[in-house]
Parts: structure tokens; C-alpha cells; sequence
């Protein structure tokens, strides 16, 4: 069944006193959340973790090493995207200025997260490494170009910030009680279609620079979201409890991640442009409720519960992660080679099945 649900929404310079100033997320997530890192591996390994006793189940299979392949590769493609967004948000005065006008301590919170990405992806190549598998490396896709804004580095980049499609349905699906899983479709909140989410180059207008922070600050969110639902999509198909266990601890720090970028938002104020409509977030309390509310879960007949959604593999697993990685340009100028690579990863993830 599907079900459609109406839209709810209507049409100082950057210096060291930002960082001294805040309380940063880090303290936060190093006391509550378990960060790792990322990397990519394939291959099968019947034989127990390294790290495992003989009392902890089965060694991985080659649907573990799947899972963990294809997340590794997702944490490499997701810290090499934020590694972009903290150049320029901390290298690039106007850019800094119209993130901290969303949310004052946005800069140090993209350059946070960038360190927090990175942990995970370090962390899940060296698992797979210490259990006798390759090391994932993307480095050889690293072609496309970078900006030319002040504080982009020129090399070469894993991912495309230029014309980026950002899905802003997950903002009317965490005010509802319905479920992708359960068919309901959701609009978008904001349309925002081929726009670049980081400053091209240094001739850019006051006003541009905020349209670019504001869809910034709307895929910000997004990346978060896609990766709160990957982990627990991945969960039922785990065999091995070391691998439960990273999926279990990872996840929910996407999810903090998500939701903390996620109530950043409720900064955004009115302002159109170059085919764009923010709102302002404030009236009529559009940003605030962020909490998500109670939806359906599992199936029919169950009571409504607040939970990640969605986590079916159709909806939040490992292919329809790369198609709308795809379909938001983020890949855009990418190889054949990359794509059928990344293709080739989450369809083994996909198919992994638990083996008890």
C-alpha cells in the first residue's frame, strides 16, 4: 500500500574564539558513542576474529566480510565528503560566516564529524585487515576536480559538491507516523536540484554563499540520515558477534550524527534565489519537533514506535544507498569503473544472509 503524505513546509568572521567558545560535540560523543574507522576488504574467513574467544560464535562469513567491505567503502566516500566541507568551512571566511549563521558553531561541528568519519572508516579496515583480509582503498578513483574557492586543497576528489540533488524527504518523514517500509512516499521539503553545496570559487555574492551554507546545511543532514539507516539495515544479515558488535556501536553514532544536523536546521531563515525557497525554520516551529515521532515497524498490527526508518533492504540498504548516491550527483564524473566497483560491493552486502 502506499500512502502520500502533503508537505509541511512553506514556501563574524571565522577566528579561534569559535572553537574556545563552544562545547564541542566531540566531548559528547567520546563519552557516550564508540568510534571506529573505515576501509574496504572482500573475501571469506571461517576461522575466529583475532580479537575473538572461542565462546563468541562463529568466525566471520563471506557475508560479514561483505557487510563490512561495503561499509568500509561508504566511510571512505563519506569522510572524503566532509574532508571538502571542513576545508572550506575552515578555510574560507564567507563560507564559515553563512554556516554560522544556520547554527553558530557549525564549523567545528563539520570538522568534528570529518574526524569522526574518518574513525570509522580506519577502524573497519583494520578489522578486516587483522582478520586476513585486503584493505579497501579508493585512492585510484580519486579524479574529479576540487573547488577553487579559497581553502579547497587542489587534488583530487572521491565525490562531486558542484550540482548536488539533496533528498530533504526524510524532514516531513520524521513528523509522521508513516514508514517507507510500509510504502508511504514522501515530498520533498525543500527542492533543491543541481545546486553546489560548497563555494566554487571566490567570486561568489553574500547572498549566494547563504543559499549555498542553506543547502549545505540540508545535505548535511541527509549524508547523516543515510548512514543511520545503513547499520541497522545490515544487522539481520550479521552472522559473526564481532560484527554485530560494530554494527551495533557504529550505527547509532550516524544517528546522533544525523539528528544533531538534523536540529541545526531550525538556523535557517528565510531566503530565495537561483530557483531556490528556504523557509524560515523558525515560524510556525517548521524546525523544531525533530524529535521523530512513533510510525509503524516490523508490520501490521504492532503498535507504533519510534525507532530508525527505513532499515528494509530496499529502502536503507547498500544498492539504494549507491542508486541515490547516484541519482543526487554526488558521483557525477565518476568512472564506469568506480560505479560497477561500488555496485559490485553493496550487492554482496545485500545478499549477505545470517548463518547461525
Amino acid at each position: 500500500m502506499t500512502n502520500k503524505i502533503k508537505n509541511t513546509m512553506g514556501e563574524q568572521e571565522l577566528t579561534d574564539t569559535i572553537y574556545k567558545s563552544m562545547t564541542s560535540r566531540r566531548s559528547f560523543l567520546k563519552k557516550t558513542a564508540l568510534v571506529g574507522g573505515l576501509g574496504l576488504g572482500m573475501g571469506t574467513f571461517r576461522g575466529l576474529s583475532a580479537f575473538a574467544s572461542p565462546n563468541e560464535g562463529p568466525g566471520m562469513t563471506a557475508g560479514d566480510v561483505a557487510i563490512l567491505s561495503f561499509l568500509a567503502a561508504g566511510e571512505l566516500i563519506e569522510t572524503e565528503l566532509w574532508v571538502q566541507y571542513c576545508e572550506l568551512a575552515a578555510g574560507n571566511k564567507a563560507y564559515a560566516k553563512a554556516l554560522n549563521l544556520i547554527e553558530a558553531e557549525m564549523v567545528p561541528y563539520v570538522c568534528d564529524v570529518t574526524d569522526d568519519e574518518q574513525s570509522h572508516a580506519k577502524f573497519i579496515n583494520a578489522y578486516l585487515v587483522a582478520n586476513g583480509h585486503p584493505e579497501i582503498s579508493l585512492d585510484k578513483f580519486r579524479t574529479l576536480p576540487s573547488s577553487k574557492a579559497t581553502g579547497a586543497k587542489d587534488i583530487g576528489r572521491l565525490t562531486n559538491l558542484m550540482e548536488v540533488t539533496v533528498d530533504t524527504t526524510w524532514f516531513n518523514r520524521q513528523r509522521d507516523t508513516g514508514n517507507p517500509d510500509f510504502g508511504t512516499i514522501y515530498p520533498q521539503s525543500v527542492d533543491i536540484v543541481g545546486k553546489p553545496v560548497i563555494p566554487l570559487s571566490d567570486n561568489v555574492s553574500e547572498k549566494e554563499m547563504q543559499l549555498i551554507a542553506n543547502c549545505a546545511a540540508f545535505h548535511f543532514a541527509a549524508t547523516e540520515q543515510n548512514g543511520a539507516s545503513i547499520y541497522p539495515s545490515m544487522i539481520p544479515k550479521a552472522s559473526n558477534l564481532e560484527v554485530l558488535q560494530i554494527l551495533t556501536s557504529i550505527g547509532p553514532t550516524e544517528a546522533y550524527f544525523f539528528a544533531s544536523f538534523h536540529q541545526s536546521l531550525e538556523g535557517v531563515q528565510a531566503i530565495s534565489g537561483d530557483g531556490l525557497v528556504f523557509p524560515d525554520m523558525k515560524k510556525n516551529h517548521i524546525g523544531g519537533h525533530h524529535f521523530p515521532r512513533p510510525c509503524k515497524f516490523l508490520r501490521e498490527g504492532l503498535p507504533l514506535v519510534t525507532v530508525i526508518r527505513p532499515t528494509a533492504t530496499v529502502n536503507g540498504g547498500a544498492m539504494h544507498l549507491v542508486k541515490g548516491l547516484i541519482k543526487s550527483n554526488v558521483f557525477k564524473g565518476q568512472s564506469q569503473e568506480f560505479l560497477d566497483y561500488m555496485t559490485k560491493l553493496a550487492t554482496a552486502a545485500d545478499d549477505a544472509t545470517r548463518t547461525l
